[in-house]
């Protein structure tokens, strides 16, 4: 059997079982979503095919087909989270063996953002004491993706001060794509630039799936860096380099002694 893992409800989805009855002949396949049948291939019977209600599950009788040796249908109108569970085909022979065979493939159905989230509002340049306000957003999913802050890769404690949800207009009754936008204040202080005059920032915004397991649907990722300055290291910095700093004339002053004493070997 194969199923997809993740699924976009936007999309029909695919279920394949393939089997080889070993010369016994086939009484039945038989389709079960979270132990519920909602469809059957009977060979033999008058009715080859039976259908069962089942919420979430909408099989395309005109695209799907059924073999003696394989069983391929095309679902549609999927719907979260009533689509998503485990999906399982089982394989039945005839008298007088009456074998079994089954297999189950666990699908989520779910709207993963296409893009990945945009972050807005960051300067280039930042003083130590400054405010860092910046804003991300997450594209559209459902269930509604969730935004996660991280500053140089570790988590930024708290909760963002805004969080606002944007709902697109022309939804339909199955499928409520939302985006997520959240705010970082970050007050900059000397704890962020361990003594330094220039200290690069990474700022990281991460979009995810509530529920959803990152291995089926990975976390969506932006970073960009800033700089942080702190005034007080780049005025020692000149100080320090500065033509009329203390250090400076000291040393000019050992030039013009050594100029004075060649000069005097010379007269």
């Amino acid at each position: 059997m194969t199923a997809p893992a993740l699924q976009d409800p936007r999309k029909d989805m695919e279920l394949h079982c393939r089997f080889d009855m070993g010369g016994e002949e086939l009484y039945a396949v038989k389709w079960y979503k979270d132990d519920h049948e909602f469809f059957r291939y009977t060979p033999a019977a008058s009715v080859t095919i039976t259908q069962y209600p089942v919420i979430g599950v909408h099989v395309d009788r005109h695209s799907s087909k059924c073999m003696p040796d394989g069983c391929d249908l095309l679902l549609k109108e999927l719907s979260r989270p009533q689509s998503s569970g485990a999906y399982r085909c089982e394989v039945s022979s005839e008298a007088p063996a009456f074998r079994l065979a089954s297999q189950t493939h666990n699908v989520t159905v779910a709207a993963v953002p296409d893009e990945r989230p945009k972050i807005e509002g960051l300067a280039d340049t930042y003083l130590i004491g400054d405010l860092l306000v910046a804003h991300c957003t997450s594209g559209l999913g459902d269930p509604k993706p969730t935004i996660s802050w991280y500053v140089n890769k570790q988590p930024i404690p708290g909760k963002p001060v805004r969080d606002q949800t944007t709902i697109p207009e022309d939804q339909n009754d199955r499928i409520h794509l939302k985006s997520t936008t959240t705010q970082l204040r970050l007050p900059l202080d000397k704890k962020l630039v361990q003594n330094r005059a220039r200290t690069p920032l990474e700022i990281m915004c991460e979009s995810s799936m509530d529920g959803i397991n990152q291995a089926v649907a990975p976390p969506l990722i932006s970073t960009k860096t800033v700089i942080i300055l702190d005034q007080n290291q780049l005025v020692n910095n000149q100080k320090l380099h500065s033509p009329y700093s203390a250090g400076s004339r000291a040393v000019e002053g050992l030039a013009t002694v050594f100029v004075l004493v060649v000069l005097a070997r010379w007269c």
